[in-house]
């Protein structure tokens, strides 16, 4: 009998480590701060994306922005230290996101060696970028520096939790749907010399699971946001998606094709969403009507604007209006 008693407690025992560790990690406090787009109350606009992600203890610098210095400048203006961060992800391998990232390590890892010094990419990242005019934009060198001066680089083919409760989906998502957010005249160099069509097959996003449900940053969704969308419920079954924030490529997009993208986004929970970069101003204010949020669910991305899940957006009068979130200036 006492036997019986010990291996019946053993097996709960075990099934209930089972359960923790079944779990997902889940982030307590989160706090988005963009630092590049094109929309500027604070800061400086510019054509590119670049964002400060705060989850508990961590920090991520995600992109660095369409010009050298502008991610440092903006940062400056809000008063954030980027010397404290270590990380950077990039989402791919496009000018208007990595800009700044070797400027970036250059100069804050004086102040302190670890800023910014791993980074994470997806498969295909440094392959060169061949432009209509013939021109080509290639990181190689700057990896190759980085690399020198104490960096890391780590390429991430699927999906990994970079911190509790943070996940980069490297370019594990399917493009099962038609979406063809890419430019059309834009070559890739491969490693073996061929030339073919840029279809950025290194797109990656990041997604951080939170009491309120999972918030998506992307920073051109190339893949396709229904993609992105599908992925991410395939990932995390049963689990809402709370927040989408960051580019999603729908400037040039039908109005079928958003009204399509807002369903999808609706369906999967969405409660907050920001179009930046190469959003478009006017697809914002579609999806907000066809996904049924309001003004302050649904706004255009600023250079300052954050979001907590908690608290929703705050950002300026500019995309808030006069919502209780909005400012004029911050001082």
């Amino acid at each position: 009998m006492k036997k019986l008693v010990i291996l019946i407690v053993m097996l709960f025992t075990c099934s209930v480590s089972r359960a923790q560790t079944a779990v997902p990690h889940q982030v307590n406090h989160l706090k988005i701060t963009i630092l590049s787009t094109m929309l500027a109350q604070e800061g400086v606009g510019d054509w590119g994306f670049g964002a400060l992600v705060e989850c508990d203890s961590t920090r991520i610098l995600f992109d660095s922005g369409g010009r050298k210095y502008v991610v440092r400048d903006n940062a400056k203006e809000l008063h954030i230290d980027l010397s404290k961060v270590h990380m950077v992800v990039l989402s791919h391998g496009h000018p208007d996101h990595t800009a700044g990232w070797l400027a970036l390590r250059q100069e804050l890892s004086g102040n302190d060696k670890n800023a910014l010094s791993l980074t994470y990419v997806a498969p295909g990242f440094f392959n060169p970028i061949i432009f209509p005019s013939g021109a080509k934009y290639d990181l190689r060198p700057d990896s190759a520096t980085y690399t020198t001066i104490g960096g890391h680089i780590e390429t991430v083919k699927s999906w990994k939790e970079i911190a509790p409760g943070v996940f980069i989906t490297g370019n594990d998502i399917p493009r099962i749907n038609p979406e063809k957010n890419y430019p059309p005249t834009w070559k890739r160099l491969s490693p073996n010399g061929q030339i073919s069509k840029d279809t950025i097959p290194e797109d990656m996003s990041m997604v951080i699971a939170t009491a309120q449900g999972l918030v998506i940053l992307t920073g051109c969704g190339h893949s396709g946001t229904v993609n992105l969308v599908a992925a991410v419920r395939k990932h995390f079954p049963g689990k809402k998606i709370y927040a989408a924030i960051g580019g999603f490529h729908l400037l040039a997009a039908s109005d079928q094709q958003i009204e399509w993208t807002a369903n999808a986004l609706k369906d999967a929970g969405i409660r907050y969403f920001m179009g930046a970069h190469c959003t478009g101003i006017r697809p914002v204010q579609q999806i907000m009507d066809y996904a049924g949020l309001k003004p302050n669910e649904c706004i255009v991305g600023s250079v300052g604007a954050t979001f907590d899940p908690a608290i929703g957006f705050i950002a300026g009068q500019l995309t808030m209006g006069n919502d209780k979130n909005a400012y004029f200036r911050k001082q």
